[in-house]
């Protein structure tokens, strides 16, 4: 389903200022292309994300506090069995009801074994200013994991989150060999392997392929925060940057690496 990295950013002195982070989205080729991201204000916040129009819901958000939401569908084996169909809700609506939230933490709180259940598995991940926080539903037991800001890579896919596993050593390799740099996020999530493509970060399978790639890039400069979000679908790329309402559009040539 995704590929999901954090890195850190960080000022002429070293001091880290900020953090990038970057998912690719993978999903079936017959399925109706997101909505870019869009600039929201609702329930006292602004808030930016793109929509995907078969539930309205949403992958990705991001806040005027600095905060940002990722979720990735969960994939373990063996599968658990779901709630009845009339009983359960998208994945995708979790995030705009959490974007209110000040930090990771506040967001990922509210999150329950019972508010969970509603759901099909997945990985949710928080990441503000100080921290990265992922909460995984499995199906019967909610986890919660945090850590303070740091180069940070999550992966799932349909055909079993075991089987992308090959992308988390990728990450460190190349980690080390690039270092924690812009070039290297983009190097890695355009990453495929030539005889694995159905599993390599920029992943191709007979019946779905990544599809898109969103970035959001957060910097605090010790008065607010500064947040913009990139969307990278087919030949266009959408920049947004929350509070500016400003948003442009332009045709760009896909960039693939192998290794």
């Amino acid at each position: 389903m995704c590929t999901l990295t954090v890195i850190s950013i960080r000022d002429d002195t070293g001091a880290t200022i900020g953090y990038r982070l970057a998912t690719n989205r993978d999903e079936s080729r017959s399925r109706t292309p997101a909505r870019p991201p869009e600039r929201r204000e609702e329930r006292g916040y602004r808030a930016i994300w793109p929509t995907d129009p078969a539930a309205g819901g949403t992958w990705i958000g991001s806040n005027d506090f600095g905060l940002t939401l990722s979720i990735l569908n969960g994939n373990p084996r063996p599968y658990p069995e779901l709630p009845q169909a009339d009983e359960i809700q998208s994945r995708g609506l979790i995030i705009p009801l959490l974007l209110d939230a000040p930090n990771a933490e506040a967001a990922t709180e509210r999150l329950t074994r019972e508010s969970a259940g509603r759901h099909a598995p997945f990985r949710l991940v928080a990441v503000d200013f100080t921290a990265v926080i992922d909460v995984v539903w499995d199906g019967s037991m909610l986890t919660r994991t945090g850590r303070s800001l740091a180069p940070a890579c999550f992966v799932s896919s349909g055909l079993g989150d075991h089987r992308v596993a090959p992308r988390l050593p990728l990450f460190d390799e190349m980690l080390e060999t690039l270092g924690e740099s812009t070039q290297f996020q983009v190097a890695f999530h355009r990453h495929q392997w030539p005889e694995r493509p159905e599993v390599s970060v920029w992943m191709e399978r007979a019946d779905a392929r990544t599809v898109s790639i969103t970035t959001v890039e957060a910097r605090f400069d010790g008065e607010a925060p500064d947040v913009s979000m990139t969307h990278e679908q087919g030949d266009t790329v959408s920049t947004l940057q929350l509070g500016a309402a400003q948003q442009t559009r332009t045709a760009v040539a896909g960039v693939r690496t192998s290794r």
